[in-house]
């Protein structure tokens, strides 16, 4: 049973998901949440509070391989998989990845030249990184390379569930320089993770049957919990964890602000609910089970697919289980931009970005202006590339009635309208309650 439920989240984190830029964030005045993308960040507010539950929602739906109507073709009405045209849209090696972030409890005090934080957020991330040559031997069909060893290598995914306790702190040093970080208390709630390796796949020529050599290790952590009460599985904190963000912004005069930060640099050590799979670097034979029949004859419904490869391998190759304790580093991000002040309410900014995986690392670029109209209104609008993809248009807007803050952001407006065609999907949006105008940013206060 467990077997097959690490199948199943295999083939749950084959669907096409990806990073997070939030590019926008990055470069958005006038919202406490900025702080997320530069802890140096400081709100105009002496005191800030995130209406629980709802203060930073965050999702993003990314995959640099294909869009999901890449490979999809409609016959007579109905919905099929044209595999040779989804191959076609793949890159020697592919990435894939979710991000989820709920920021549910957040306050910030802010005192002269001096910003305190503490915040909760609950995140959730899955990174998946395959190669061409997969797809090619499950949708191709291993007739095409009888007698042939298939070398998959770069293959492998991380999915994470964990939350992070937030303490932060800002100092503005003088007009020019501000700094600032978060030390954060990180509690796993649940991790399936596979290294990266090299397996080699051969399909004999005459039976057709398939032998697997390499090593394969999954470790596992909080799976059973998950299966048990909701309640339970929220309130663990045996996987405990810590990690930083830094951020510096700099002013060398009143028409510029240079601006940098590294976040998400922690490690996460597992020892709760523990089950780790491995090989050993034995080999296995598998027999009975053509994958190209479900694709082509799309018979991709229910779990028929999923029965017939777990019974297979559950008979055929015999996983070592074993409790095994382990760690888990996080996936840092860092972040470079410039902004350029026109005069006190129209502002053009340039940013970018570097995440790294153990699969790679990733790039993005953004270019954008923002209109800071007053404390009551802003926005922001921008173009990036990032995920492989050329069409991203960003969008942001911040609008305050009293106290009450509301704002809402993408990295790419355009695939809201038309989630399908596009690689790339990405929201954000919260309530803030603000507190007592410091008004006391030296930029502001001296530009034109």
């Amino acid at each position: 049973m467990r077997l097959k439920l690490i199948i199943a989240l295999y083939v749950f984190f084959n669907l096409p998901l990806f990073g997070q830029q939030d590019l926008t964030l990055f470069q958005f005045s006038g919202i406490p949440q900025n702080n997320l993308a530069n802890p140096a960040a400081m709100n105009d507010d002496k005191v800030v509070i995130g209406l629980p539950v709802l203060s930073s929602v965050n999702a993003v739906y990314n995959n640099r391989a294909f869009a999901l109507n890449d490979g999809l073709l409609t016959e007579e009405g109905v919905l099929v998989i044209d595999p040779e045209l989804l191959i076609s849209k793949l890159d020697k090696i592919n990435f894939l990845n979710f991000q989820a972030q709920d920021q549910w409890f957040l306050f910030g005090y802010r005192l002269k030249d001096n910003y305190f934080q503490i915040s909760i957020s609950e995140k959730a991330s899955v990174d998946f990184a395959f190669p061409k040559k997969l797809f090619d031997f499950i949708l191709q069909g291993n007739a095409n390379f009888l007698g042939e060893r298939v070398s998959i290598e770069n293959l492998g995914f991380n999915a994470i569930n964990y939350r992070e306790i937030s303490l932060g702190y800002v100092h503005q040093i003088n007009k020019k320089w501000q700094v600032g970080g978060h030390f954060n208390l990180l509690f796993g709630l649940a991790n399936v993770r596979s290294k990266n390796s090299s397996i080699g796949i051969y399909t004999d020529p005459e039976n057709y049957n398939i032998t697997v050599d390499g090593n394969i290790e999954v470790n596992t952590s909080g799976l059973n919990s998950i299966q048990g009460n909701t309640t339970d599985y929220l309130k663990q904190g045996k996987n405990f964890g810590v990690g930083i963000d830094l951020g510096v912004i700099f002013r060398p005069n009143e028409k510029w602000e240079i601006s940098t930060s590294l976040i998400d640099m922690g490690m996460i050590w597992w020892k709760n609910d523990l089950n780790t799979y491995t090989n050993n670097y034995k080999t296995f034979t598998l027999t009975g089970v053509d994958i190209k029949d479900f694709v082509y004859d799309n018979n991709l419904e229910g779990d028929s697919l999923l029965t017939e490869i777990g019974d297979s391998l559950t008979d055929v190759f015999s996983l070592e289980e074993i409790e095994k304790k382990y760690s888990s580093g996080l996936s840092p991000k860092w972040y470079g931009g410039a902004k350029f002040y026109l005069n006190h309410k129209n502002r053009v900014y340039a940013s970018t970005n570097l995440q790294f995986y153990p699969s790679g690392i990733r790039f993005g670029f953004s270019a954008g202006y923002e209109l800071d109209l007053n404390k009551f209104l802003g926005l922001t609008a921008n173009y990036s590339i990032y995920n492989n993809s050329f069409s991203n248009f960003g969008f942001g807007l911040r609008a305050r009635v009293g106290p009450v803050q509301l704002y809402v952001m993408s990295d790419n407006l355009l695939a809201s309208f038309n989630l399908y065609n596009y690689k790339s999907v990405h929201i954000r949006f919260g309530i803030n309650l603000l507190f007592g105008d410091m008004n006391k940013v030296p930029v502001k206060n001296n530009l034109l």
